[in-house]
């Protein structure tokens, strides 16, 4: 027999011994991050393991990453963290993940970092697996490996799947240590994730503004509240000074609430939001809210303890109470230990004030103060926190949304709020900055150079940054993972400096092209460079 069936056999062995016990099926991967610890011996709350297991400070996203060491037992063996989530036959799932593994005790020999994908039969028994290698003794050390793979349909009889992070040792071989973060795990559907962002929105209604395209909300009752949302130009609309009006009225005998959500995928950076006028005469039952979100699979009170849907807020209301403050800034779940910020803020007629979060990997910095976007000062600033606790959004495809909703009661008259400008900017995280992409933050983890796309996984578009050192030839291009050309994005001669490139997903024929993961390639007078690009319609 040869070496890789015995691998596979002690691979199925290993896997059911340690992870054949039942196990709570659900429809989103919990605690993806790792953030949130777990309980009764488990090192994260969400994840199962098995074998040696910890974790590291040292994360890409967050404060902590999972650790894998190699279990050491002097036969193949398989050390890990598993997840089940639901699934029926025929389905597809996607799963991600990032993955590194140490300069200290890296992969040697024939020890792996794997992902599987098992799938399960109604009780609980084992169908058949997919392993795949996330690194191995030939992947540099301490270098960040962005993994991606769709899995084959379920076979028949499969009403769970698994996502296995571990890390497979041999006989013989020195014993490991690997590392993951920001891991997902995704059916493909129908319906995809992409198009679950978008169930809130049946009318159809866009409005520009800012130079950005936002769908409205409605009509119909959705969350937050529930509240009846209405896509009406008269309850929400742009004027000719390009500024958005949000309402809360009532027509007909109905209050309805306004929303909308911009349609780019914009991930870590600066949101600044400018208003004009007196925010602080909102009446006590109505909320102004600025927030990121990502609608999932489904939505379950109790996920909410992980903030699956990468929310943060800075809201506007006195929640029902005249007395108390206006203003608060949210990592959600607000009611987790630490997660709000509440403070007074007095505001005149007319006056123009900006609110902003600056979302970075590892913390979120919140301000409010008077004046547009580029006047934040010390001599302007009303309020500032910042967050950098568990809940961290994670850099999936939350959107920016900004709305005005009934909380508790009713108002007596219509309320209104104007949102003079949307501001994005992107960021940096240590000079030189090229154009900020936190690939990987300095440290153990991984920090190198050359071009770099941004956001990453994305949705809408990406955009590619690199510099040219000196004029001349570039050719900048998009391939499929089978080295098929999708997509030419520059060519010809580019001057030196820094330079960019945005990439909607199409090809050039100008059609979308499918989800799954593409290689940009610059080639350049100083060589030729390949990059990975995760693409999520």
């Amino acid at each position: 027999m040869s070496r890789r069936p015995v691998l596979a056999a002690l691979v199925a062995l290993t896997l059911g011994l340690f992870v054949a016990s039942a196990a709570r099926s659900q429809c989103i991967l919990a605690n993806p991050s790792f953030e949130l610890p777990g309980s009764s011996g488990q090192q994260f709350g969400g994840w199962n393991q098995f074998g040696p297991v910890g974790s590291t400070a040292n994360a890409p996203h967050g404060h902590v990453a999972a650790r894998v060491t190699g279990p050491n037992t002097g036969i193949w063996d398989v050390a890990g963290y598993w997840q089940q989530q639901t699934t029926t036959q025929g389905r597809r799932w996607a799963a991600s993940v990032r993955g590194w593994h140490s300069a200290a005790k890296p992969l040697t020999g024939g020890a792996k970092a794997i992902l599987n994908i098992e799938w399960r039969n109604s009780g609980g028994g084992l169908i058949s697996y997919e392993s795949h290698t996330v690194a191995d003794a030939s992947t540099p050390v301490a270098v960040i490996q962005d993994f991606y793979v769709e899995s084959a349909p379920a076979p028949v009889g499969a009403v769970a799947t698994r996502i296995v992070l571990g890390v497979l040792q041999g006989p013989g071989d020195a014993t490991p240590d690997v590392f993951y973060d920001q891991a997902r795990f995704e059916d493909l559907g129908p319906p995809t994730l992409a198009d679950a962002q978008w169930g809130d929105f049946p009318g159809g209604r866009s409005v520009a503004f800012g130079g950005r395209n936002w769908r409205i909300k409605g009509p119909g009752f959705y969350g937050p509240g529930p509240n009846l949302f209405s896509d009406g130009t008269g309850n929400l609309w742009v004027d000719l000074d390009d500024r958005m009006h949000l309402t809360v009225k009532q027509v007909g005998g109905q209050w309805y609430s306004t929303e909308a959500v911009l349609e780019e995928v914009l991930g870590y950076g600066d949101y600044v939001f400018t208003t004009i006028g007196d925010l602080g005469t909102l009446h006590p039952s109505v909320v102004f809210g600025l927030f990121i979100w990502q609608y999932g699979p489904c939505y379950d009170n109790a996920y909410l303890w992980w903030n699956p849907y990468n929310e943060i807020d800075v809201e506007f209301s006195r929640w029902g109470n005249p007395a108390s403050d206006i203003a608060q800034f949210v990592a959600q779940p607000w009611d987790y230990p630490g997660n709000i910020h509440r403070f007074a803020a007095t505001f005149s007629a007319n006056e123009r004030t900006s609110h902003a979060f600056r979302w970075l990997p590892d913390r979120v910095e919140y301000r409010s103060w008077r004046g547009g976007p580029n006047d934040e000062a010390p001599g302007t600033l009303i309020h500032s926190w910042t967050y950098t606790g568990p809940h961290i959004p994670r850099p999936e495809i939350p959107r920016v949304h900004v709305n005005l909703w009934r909380a508790a009661g009713t108002p007596t008259t219509t309320q209104e709020v104007v949102l003079e400008a949307f501001t994005f900017k992107q960021p940096c995280f240590a000079p030189p900055c090229i154009v900020g992409v936190p690939d990987e933050p300095a440290g153990d983890a991984l920090a190198a150079d050359g071009a770099r796309a941004w956001p990453n996984p994305f949705g809408g578009a990406t955009t590619i940054r690199y510099v040219m050192p000196a004029t001349g030839e570039c050719e900048l291009a998009i391939y499929d993972v089978a080295g098929r050309h999708v997509r030419s994005l520059s060519s010809g001669i580019v001057a030196a400096g820094e330079q960019q490139a945005r990439w909607d997903g199409r090809d050039d024929a100008g059609n979308r092209v499918a989800s799954g993961v593409y290689l940009y390639r610059l080639r350049t007078a100083e060589g030729t460079q390949s990059r990975r690009v995760i693409y999520l319609r």
